[in-house]
């Protein structure tokens, strides 16, 4: 039964058993910045980690580079900022992530 399953999801997605899907790598940390001052940061960080593109709405920063977003969110209320990058392949997404919390 469990062959017939995987027979038919491996049917659904064309016959390929290694399908690329989206990733996503994030990361966070501790902040003592005001939210005003954490969102300039982000923007700086992003600029500096190449992403174009890039707004501030509310609490977070985005930008984007190719075919990578990033969301940078300042929840400095709790003391935290987190970032995260989503695009086709976890080394790169891993990558800008790491580029981008450093650069923060």
């Amino acid at each position: 039964m469990k062959r017939i399953v995987f027979a038919a999801a491996l049917a659904m997605l064309g016959g390929s058993a290694a399908v690329a899907g989206p990733s996503m790598s994030t990361k966070w940390n501790t902040t003592t910045l005001s939210l005003e001052r954490c969102k300039a940061r982000g923007e700086d960080a992003l600029r500096e980690a190449k992403f174009k593109g890039i707004k501030v709405l509310n609490y977070s920063v985005f930008g984007e580079r190719g075919d990578y977003s990033a969301m940078i969110r300042c929840a400095t209320d709790k003391g935290v900022v987190f970032f995260v990058i989503a695009g086709p392949e976890v080394e790169r997404t891993n990558r800008y992530v790491d580029d981008v919390s450093e650069g923060f």
